[in-house]
């Protein structure tokens, strides 16, 4: 009878440990990344069209400004005061594309599902985030991570690959950026 509850506690201990270590890894996987959000408008086509376009102007700027930062901490500070400059941005393409749509932005936490960019795997959770809202903001979101700097890749449904030497670069730089709790997913293609 011991020895049975003496086996139970132990496989328990083991448990918890495990449990324990996967949470810590992924606390430090949401405290190393910066992603963004941008809502669209509506799911009109137009709208949603204009939503990629936004983001993509976003994630040109964002780019330039986090070219040299070290880490998310630094990145989520710039993003602050690049506040009212993302807020420009966003409603300069807007103006262009013939829309009058307000604009919200905003840094914090924000709730995401589980991504999957290429092979990799980011976990559901709190992930600090840049989240820009077009207009009444009731459309699908796209979303990336702004840093390290992900979203250049996942603006295809490619994702991370290696079809050709520039792609192998960017994709390989990148993994190198990338926080530890990030799950890559190997194929057997």
């Amino acid at each position: 009878m011991i020895k049975k509850i003496t086996g139970v506690l132990i496989f328990l201990i083991i448990t918890l440990i495990g449990i324990y270590i996967m949470t810590e890894k992924e606390q430090s996987l949401y405290s190393q990344v910066l992603r963004l959000h941008v809502i669209a408008n509506s799911d009109n086509p137009y709208d949603q069209a204009l939503k990629i376009e936004v983001k993509d102007e976003i994630v040109k700027m964002m780019n330039r400004e986090f070219d040299d930062l070290n880490d998310a901490d630094e990145a989520r500070r710039q993003a602050i005061k690049d506040i009212p400059q993302i807020k420009k941005t966003a409603e300069q393409m807007i103006a262009e594309r013939g829309y009058d749509y307000p604009v919200q932005v905003s840094v914090g936490d924000s709730e995401f599902p589980s991504k999957t960019y290429g092979n990799l795997v980011f976990p559901s959770g709190k992930y600090q985030a840049v989240r820009v809202i077009i207009g009444e903001g009731e459309g699908k979101n796209w979303w990336c991570v702004l840093f390290p700097p992900l979203c250049m890749v996942s603006s295809s449904d490619k994702g991370l690959t290696l079809d050709s030497s520039k792609e192998a670069k960017v994709s390989l730089k990148c993994l190198q950026l990338l926080p530890h709790g990030v799950k890559l997913r190997i194929s057997g293609n």
